[in-house]
């Protein structure tokens, strides 16, 4: 109640220190303000939001500035044989009269050229305890929607799912969108996100929860498996943390890793990295 009359005053407002800790109270207590203190509210956030944002940005373009080391000489493997290369470095060899191409030299490629995932669902948990992880997330979402051919899905859940994505370039709307706190249906949430794939093994799976399923765990975990075996890319991560600690379901972080899947925890640039890997 005195955050909101501080916001009501747009000169004690401006001596306010944007932080997580003042963007979680504003997003719980958003929906008590209205005219010059909401005005305040979304300049805060935005302030907040814009700081993280550049950090992000930079992490991001280090995550994926590494360049090819051209002195390796490419991996001398059938996939990566070039036909058309070789033909025509060989064509002095053709002996007419057996009518054939003697070929004493091979080239390949570099490197096998791959599908590169282009679709990014990230299923974000909104409940109360992942306020930090909310915010990073719809940080990083909107950057990675700025990459060429990347196509960014956002959902958000607790016991309700909310589609995020025709605001995940703009961060700020997205969480003032958010209701954050109650329970978590983290299946009911996956099973929304599965609509969104069309093909498989160019989707990246982002799922950011700390795992403890407002139902039974069995059928979450079948069905982030059958996901998995699908052909997409399926990260868990369970905490993005610029602070504090968030506890993770030891029965989900035991059979995750027990599938080659482990949940990804700490800060956020293990994520990035992971995401750069799969997108660039």
């Amino acid at each position: 109640m005195q955050l909101r009359e501080v916001l009501k005053d747009s000169a004690l407002a401006a001596k306010l220190t944007p932080s997580m800790a003042l963007v979680e109270q504003i997003l719980i207590d958003k929906s008590n303000l209205s005219g010059e203190a909401l005005a305040n509210a979304r300049r805060l956030v935005r302030s907040y939001v814009d700081q993280v944002a550049e950090v992000m940005r930079i992490k991001v373009v280090k995550a994926s500035s590494g360049k090819v080391e051209r002195s390796l000489p490419p991996k001398r493997v059938f996939r990566n044989l070039d036909l058309k290369k070789t033909v025509w470095k060989n064509l002095t060899n053709w002996d007419p009269k057996e009518r054939r191409l003697m070929v004493d030299r091979l080239f390949y490629r570099r490197a096998s050229q791959k599908d590169l995932p282009t679709r990014m669902i990230v299923v974000v948990d909104q409940s109360g305890s992942m306020v930090d992880a909310m915010v990073q997330s719809t940080i990083l979402a909107s950057i990675f929607a700025g990459l060429p051919r990347v196509d960014v899905h956002l959902f958000a859940f607790d016991t309700q799912i909310v589609d995020l994505t025709p605001w995940v370039n703009d961060p700020l709307e997205v969480l003032l969108r958010t209701n954050l706190g109650g329970g978590t249906l983290i299946n009911m949430a996956l099973m929304e996100a599965e609509k969104k794939i069309v093909e498989p093994k160019n989707t990246v799976v982002v799922l950011i929860s700390d795992f403890y399923e407002g139902g039974p765990d069995q059928p979450l975990f079948d069905r982030i498996k059958a996901i998995r075996d699908s052909g997409v890319h399926f990260v868990p991560v369970g905490a993005l943390m610029s602070g504090g600690h968030v506890s993770i379901n030891p029965w989900f972080a035991t059979r995750l890793k027990e599938i080659g899947t482990p949940i990804l925890a700490g800060k956020i640039d293990k994520l990035i990295k992971e995401l750069r890997y799969l997108l660039r």
